[in-house]
């Protein structure tokens, strides 16, 4: 079966593997807010930090291969219509800069967090707030974070199987757009379909309580160094 690495968890013993969930989010908010209308400047140096970390825990960039060719291809579309809207070279730059260091983001979070650990974080969060469902949301979560790989598995799979059957691009292309996403739902229906029979196999229980993990001095450090370094950019950019 056809399997992306894309977007996938991988286990590993780096310093953002043992990052408790929370604090990884509380991160990817505050430079996502950072970067929202943010200078060149800004976004290059962010860009610059993340591609020093995704070096440190030696992500995979190079082995996803064809997979980032999508990311790619909205990163042109993007530029593109800032171009044909007036925007100058530098506004260009920084709109698909901002857009790949997005992704970088979502890449670096997905490949160093299973959706389990992001279940017991929030779930042991909200657990405190008097009648909130904590560990239902948690699950509810998980759920959602397990379904982003498959859909991308699915893609992938439908894509290979049709070049393989030599299917021309340019043939028809609204109608193979049309079949190709009908397709890829079908698959992605029939494999959470599957998903939801292993978990009434195993007496999966959204509400059951989880153990949480607790937060470390790695995390302060990281989401304070962070809000540190967004500041004093921000001041000084």
């Amino acid at each position: 079966m056809v399997e992306v690495r894309l977007f996938h968890y991988h286990e590993g013993n780096t310093f953002l593997h043992r990052m408790h969930p929370l604090s990884k989010i509380m991160i990817l908010l505050v430079l996502s807010f950072f970067l929202t209308g943010s200078s060149l400047v800004r976004t290059v140096v962010v860009a610059v930090v993340l591609s020093g970390v995704a070096c440190t825990i030696r992500l995979p960039i190079t082995g996803y291969g064809r997979e980032l060719r999508f990311f790619f291809v909205m990163a042109m579309i993007i530029g593109s219509a800032r171009a044909m809207g007036g925007a100058s070279l530098v506004d260009v730059l920084e709109a698909v800069l901002g857009f790949a260091t997005i992704v970088v983001m979502g890449i670096l979070f997905a490949d160093s967090t299973a959706p389990d650990d992001v279940a017991r974080a929030v779930g042991a969060l909200l657990s405190h707030i008097p009648k909130v469902p904590g560990y239902r949301i948690g699950a509810t979560i998980e759920l959602t974070l397990a379904t982003i790989p498959l859909l991308f598995d699915a893609a992938w799979q439908i894509s290979i199987a049709r070049k393989a059957r030599g299917e021309s691009v340019w043939h028809h292309p609204m109608r193979r757009i049309v079949a190709y996403t009908s397709t890829v739902f079908a698959l992605l229906l029939e494999r959470a379909e599957i998903l939801e029979a292993a978990l009434q196999s195993r007496l999966y229980d959204p509400d059951a309580k989880r153990a949480g993990k607790r937060l470390g001095m790695i995390d302060m450090l990281s989401v304070g160094s962070t809000i540190v370094g967004v500041l004093t950019l921000g001041l000084f950019t």
